[in-house]
Parts: C-alpha cells; structure tokens; sequence
C-alpha cells in the first residue's frame, strides 16, 4: 500500500512537470493571461492555465487508479472505489470548469460564488444517491439533520478560502500539497486507503506545479486550479477518517481543521479586517497574510516559506490527535488556536509599529 500511495504522488508530479509548459504555451497562444496592477505583487504579464495542468495530472492518475486498483470500498465512506473515483473526477471537473471560465470572462464575486454553490450541490446530491456519509462532522447528534446544509457551505467554504489564499507565487500549491500530504498520511494511518490513495495524487499535482509557481512564478494556477485544489481539499476532509478505529469522535472534525488551518486563517484575517475597515467583503484587497509578512520586512519567498512551515506545524498537531484522550486532543487543538492568536497579535503589533 506504501508503494502505491508513493505512486500515486509521483505519477501527477511528473505528468505536472511535464503538462505545465504546455499550459503556459496554450495560454500565451490563447492571451489569456494575468496583467499586473496596483493591486498584484507581480510585475510581468504571466500566463494562466496552471491550474488545468494540475487537473488534468490528477483526473489522469484517479482515472488509472479506478481501472487498475480493484478496491472493495471503505465501511466509513459507503461508496465503491468506481463511484468514489467518478465522484472526485465530476466534482473537480465542474470546478475546473467554473474557474476557467471565471479566468476567461472575470466573473462577478456573486456569480462565482453561486457556480461553486451549484457544484457543491451536485455532489452533494451524488453523495445522498450513493450512501455517502454526508454527516461525518455531526455524526449521532441531535443536530445531525444539519448535516447536508453545512457539508455544502464548508464545501464552498473551503474553495473560496483555498482561492483567497492564491495571493503570492506558490503559496496555494504549496499550502495544498502539504495539506493533502497530511490527508493521506493520516488516512492511511486510519486504514481509510481509497481517500489516501486520492489525496496522495492530489498533492502530488500540486506540488509539481509549485516548480514553475514559486517566486518568480513563470505561470499561475488562475481560479480553474485554485478552485480545483479547494473543492478536492473539502471532499478529501468530508471523506476522511481521523481515528485509527474508524469511529467518529469528538476529535473527527480538529483534524481537518488544522491541516487547512492557513485558507481558514487567511479568510478570517481578510473578513475581519473588511468588516473593520467598512470595505465590501468581495474586494480584492493586499491584507492576506503574505502581504502582512512582506509588509513586515520578510521578501517575498520568505512570507510563503514562513506559512508553509505553519501548514505543517498544523499538520503535525493533526497527526497527533488519533494517539490522545479526547480531552488531550482538545488541549492540542487549544494550544493550536493559541498560537494562531498570538500570530495575529504579533502581526498587528508590528504593523502598528511601523505606520
């Protein structure tokens, strides 16, 4: 099993290496591509696309795990490996799609937002046609009839974060690499090897893009991969398993938490200073956290070098919560909150130094 998940990370990682180029060719050919303004740290007219050669790495390495790995399907996730698969192939098409065409014509913010609404959606209605568990974050509460509306917002929730966070050159590839890393690893652990089977790919995708996205970046991803890698990222955390046994504890819903910490914090850190400031919640703005580490006097290599060691940090704390109590997950999961605090603080502190 070992030797397929490594697979299943280097095949799209090298299909990634191999594709980009010609996803930064088509897009030249085609003048789509992201003009720099008062608003964007980049200085060069740069080529979109990026995001269709991590889709089309990924769908290629789920589509040969479908036809070649004959899995009996998890107990968890009531879902044969087939329909797993085509449900992970649909839902990342539809987004792909829906980015690319915001890439295209520049959507309005309320336009995307119903469009990822729609996908979410539909694979929600998938997932209650098959038998999946959709309320694997209230599983066996009073509230568990809750359980498909918030599925659907922390679908859409988590795509729209993951988009936000592409605000600097590798920051959403490599946040969502090491992300999907940490899914796989953890459900593997779990037992839960079709989900770590689809996030190993999914990281690797990511991460073979990050070689041409990483400061200078030669070429973006657009909204068809930052949406892509968001929506694959909420599936892969709706799906996952965070307990050796299998069993949904309190703990179920920490774990995702952590490893997606940075979108979360990001898009909490712009909401809030949005609503401070009296400024619309969809204006596109520089107060994502990599502008306020570069504001800091960090370069631009080091403000994303800094979050990825913060993604990891999260995720390690993940990994750790399936060994403890349940009460010793919440003090890890507390410890967490409080450093992202004292983050926040520090960062504010400095800011205010400075003006």
């Amino acid at each position: 099993m070992i030797i397929i998940l490594v697979a299943a990370f280097l095949a799209p990682l090298t299909l990634t290496l191999l594709l980009t180029p010609v996803s930064k060719r088509l897009a030249l050919m085609l003048k789509l591509v992201d003009r720099p303004d008062a608003r964007k740290q980049h200085l060069l007219t740069t080529p979109l696309l990026g995001g269709m050669s991590i889709f089309v790495s990924f769908a290629a390495v789920v589509v040969a795990g479908m036809l070649l790995w004959d899995s009996p399907g998890s107990a968890v996730v009531p879902l044969g490996w087939q329909s797993l698969c085509a449900l992970i192939l649909i839902g990342g098409g539809l987004m792909t799609v829906t980015g690319l065409v915001d890439d295209i014509l520049g959507l309005s913010p309320i336009m995307k937002l119903l469009l990822h609404t729609f996908s979410a959606l539909v694979v929600g209605i998938i997932f209650v046609y098959k038998g999946a568990l959709l309320n694997l974050f209230l599983t066996g509460s009073s509230s568990a009839w809750l359980a498909a509306p918030v599925t659907i917002l922390w679908l859409v929730g988590i795509t729209n974060s993951t988009n936000l966070l592409d605000h600097a050159d590798g920051l959403a590839a490599g946040v969502s690499s090491i992300a999907a890393a940490f899914f796989a690893i953890i459900n593997a652990l779990s037992g839960n090897f079709e989900v770590a089977y689809l996030s190993a790919a999914l990281s690797g995708a990511a991460a073979g893009f990050l070689f041409f996205n990483f400061t200078p970046a030669s070429i973006f991803m657009g909204d068809c991969g930052s949406n892509m890698l968001g929506f694959m990222l909420g599936i892969i955390a709706v799906l996952g398993v965070y307990t050796p046994t299998g069993s949904i504890r309190e703990i179920s819903v920490l774990a995702p938490l952590l490893i997606l910490a940075i979108p979360i914090i990001d898009t909490v850190f712009v909401i809030v200073f949005r609503r401070k400031h009296g400024k619309p919640l969809f204006n596109a703005d520089r107060n994502h956290l990599a502008h306020r580490l570069m504001r800091l006097g960090l370069s631009h290599s080091e403000a994303v070098l800094v979050l990825f060691v913060v993604a990891l940090l999260m995720g390690i704390m993940a990994l750790l919560l399936p060994t403890l109590a349940p009460y010793q997950a919440m003090l890890v999961f507390l410890h967490a909150v409080i450093l992202v605090v004292l983050f926040a603080f520090l960062i504010r502190r400095a800011e205010a130094r400075l003006s």
